[in-house]
């Protein structure tokens, strides 16, 4: 009986079928080769996993591959397409450029967005946390992500500053009046715009 091929098989007559611009990758688990997975690889860091599930013998799935990324993916955005391994690789080829590729290279795009988007954030939100920090001797900080907490210790009272996005956020708890009004000074040298009232203390949030 003829032996049916493998994924890996079929990695390069795919590639090949698409046009010559997406490089075939054999899968690998460590340094051992798998011959149920390959992936696809674009000049512009595209990338397509195809793999047979256990539980589905004799199909191949094809899906697109993201950076690591906290994108908000829709219903759709990451679907997959199915197709049978006997079929032959330009059909297999046709089926994901017709139903796969279009929409993989759109959402692609904008999770890199996003992603350049979500640094760029993270690097206002970590030099704002930087030049509160240096205003207030002693403060201790804690980056995560695009967000910041900036904490303050006092006898007696504590201080702490968040961070969020584009979101500044200041909780005095118990704070001597003289360090409230040099907290709340501090963080507003950085927020204009903010008219902050005399007699306003406690806990304030002001956007950016």
């Amino acid at each position: 009986m003829e032996q049916r091929p493998t994924v890996a098989d079929l990695a390069h007559p795919i590639a090949v079928a698409l046009g010559g611009t997406w490089r075939p990758q054999q899968g690998y688990h460590g340094v051992q080769e798998l011959h149920h997975a390959a992936t696809l690889t674009h000049p512009d860091s595209r990338q397509l996993h195809l793999s047979e599930r256990f539980d589905d013998p004799g199909y191949v799935h094809i899906r697109g591959a993201f950076p690591a990324t906290d994108y908000p993916f829709r219903r759709g955005e990451r679907d997959s397409v199915r197709v049978a391994m006997s079929e032959d690789p330009a059909g297999i080829a046709a089926l994901i450029s017709g139903d796969l590729i279009p929409l993989h290279r759109d959402v692609h795009e904008r999770v890199k967005q996003h992603n350049r988007e979500q640094a760029e954030t993270r690097r206002d939100v970590e030099e704002l946390a930087r030049d509160i920090s240096d205003r207030l001797p002693g403060a201790r900080t804690r980056l995560d992500g695009t967000c910041a907490y900036i904490y303050m210790n006092l006898e007696p009272g504590e201080v702490r500053i968040g961070l969020d996005g584009g979101t500044v956020n200041v909780v005095l708890n118990d704070a001597p009046r003289i360090i409230a009004d040099a907290v709340v000074f501090a963080v507003s040298r950085f927020l204009p715009h903010v008219q902050t009232p005399e007699d306003e203390h406690g806990e304030h949030e002001y956007a950016l």
